[in-house]
């Protein structure tokens, strides 16, 4: 059974609050939605969310992750901007956001695993059919994406030509880890650093090679 990072109780308010932080950045100020989502993740609110932190996923506007988004990663202030801003539309874009909550949530996988998998762009595409669908219907088809892509622990396994029962016993990891970390139903991002640098060593690759 899957452990979620925090209560169900919280989920509709934190991905409310990453659909109106994305909705501000590409709607009301034309960001690029890819570029915000990538600072949105390497502000370190990402990893809030991911771990469940109350003060974010409970305590936070839309208004005030999108502030504090902007100034941790480029020092600009737009709080007299942000008081300019008094509707919020549903818009695709939002949707994209609250997707993303919704699922993080779900899967347990970082932002980064999700976004690398299934792009923003990706998931704006997939607004029509989803966006008034079962939450569990969007849930299988994002599973899909992971399904159907090829983990980058895997593509360098095949590449050094081992199996994982292989690689499970050279690195002194369960053949069900590794099987796991392929199927990206764990996330390698999150694995123990000793585990990481036993499997790089194995196949001879750096640590960042095997990071989806």
């Amino acid at each position: 059974m899957m452990t979620h990072a925090y209560s169900q109780l919280y989920l509709d308010k934190s991905s409310r609050a990453l659909g109106n932080m994305l909705h501000d950045a590409v709607i009301e100020f034309g960001m690029d939605g890819t570029d915000f989502l990538n600072r949105f993740i390497q502000s370190d609110i990402a990893e809030q969310f991911e771990n469940g932190n109350p003060k974010y996923i409970a305590g936070k506007s839309g208004a005030e992750l999108f502030l504090e988004v902007i100034e941790k990663t480029t020092g600009d202030n737009y709080i007299e901007k942000m008081k300019l801003i008094e509707i919020y539309d549903r818009s695709d874009v939002y949707w994209v956001g609250w997707m993303l909550a919704h699922y993080q949530w779900y899967s347990g996988r970082t932002f980064k695993s999700i976004l690398d998998t299934i792009s923003y762009r990706d998931l704006l595409g997939l607004y029509v059919t989803l966006h008034e669908a079962d939450i569990q219907k969007s849930y299988e088809v994002l599973d899909a994406h992971f399904l159907n892509t090829e983990s980058k622990l895997k593509t360098m396994r095949k590449r050094c030509g081992l199996t994982q029962d292989a690689l499970a016993k050279a690195a002194d990891v369960s053949v069900n880890t590794i099987r796991a970390y392929e199927r990206k139903s764990k996330d390698l991002n999150k694995a123990q650093f000793d585990i990481i640098m036993r499997l790089a060593n194995v196949l001879k690759c750096e640590v960042s090679d095997l990071f989806d």
